[in-house]
């Protein structure tokens, strides 16, 4: 967190109240509490408010029958869901999501394993249809992405919506990659230590696992990461995608990339 303090600190008025106002689902409470920390230091706590516009004028309540929505047969994972959903809002179709089967019985239930079915408005169930058709195939009773590449599944994880419990977050789990795999990944890594700001100014938010990045790479130069954590995977996996555009980005680490999405998306 005390690299988030030192790269908010470089951040213009403007800039750090737009990640306040439009960016907040970006952060997590703790790092979304330090911009706000920010803000009250510079004395912008009058930006913080958002000015009223058109479009948050009070409208009037739309009443629905849940008799009216039709359930979709095929299920979606976790990772898979919040792009269904993104896409269908995108789309103005009216739907809502079901936690399928979920039970009280796993408490530690991994958001790899859940199942979330959708529930379509009559109006607008065809339109449905077409839109996941479109984007995923049927398997059994799930819906499965239609990626064309790791790379592609890479770039559409999603760090953000991924909740771990802090038991699931240290487990250490046997992870090996071959010299090749390791060489690339302290190479990305060491180069996103020194761009990590530039980074940040791209993307409009901050590296999730910045501060785990140094130490990572001091593990795997060392050959002492016989076994790797969670959040060292998901330290990975950010490194991965923030140089997946990079036009020397090696085809050797996709099925490296497939495995670790593997421990967080079920497939």
């Amino acid at each position: 967190m005390e690299q988030l303090r030192e790269s908010i600190r470089d951040y213009s008025d403007q800039y750090l109240l737009e990640q306040y106002l439009k960016h907040q689902e970006e952060y997590t409470p703790e790092a979304l509490e330090i911009i706000k920390e920010e803000i009250r230091a510079r004395d912008l706590e009058s930006g913080m408010e958002k000015p009223q516009t058109s479009a948050d004028a009070p409208v009037a309540t739309l009443k629905l029958d849940s008799a009216d929505f039709t359930p979709f047969e095929h299920t979606f994972s976790h990772t898979d869901i919040l792009l269904a959903i993104a896409m269908l809002r995108d789309n103005k179709v009216l739907f809502y999501v079901d936690n399928h089967e979920s039970s009280d019985i796993l408490p530690l239930e991994s958001e790899a394993s859940k199942r979330f079915s959708i529930h379509v408005h009559k109006e607008h169930v065809n339109r449905a249809h077409d839109l996941i058709d479109e984007h995923f195939s049927k398997s059994d009773t799930m819906y499965l992405l239609k990626h064309t590449s790791a790379k592609d599944r890479l770039r559409a994880f999603n760090f953000h919506d991924l909740h771990l419990t802090e038991f699931e977050a240290a487990e250490m789990l046997d992870v090996v990659f071959a010299k090749e795999e390791s060489s690339i990944i302290i190479s990305y890594g060491t180069r996103l230590l020194t761009e990590a700001e530039q980074i940040e100014q791209q993307l409009e938010r901050v590296l999730f696992y910045y501060d785990c990045i140094e130490d990572l790479v001091r593990r795997l130069q060392s050959g002492v990461a016989e076994k790797l954590s969670r959040t060292d995977l998901l330290t990975i996996l950010e490194i991965l995608q923030v140089y997946s555009d990079d036009e020397a980005f090696p085809s050797l680490m996709d099925e490296a990339i497939v495995t670790l999405l593997g421990f967080f998306t079920g497939g």
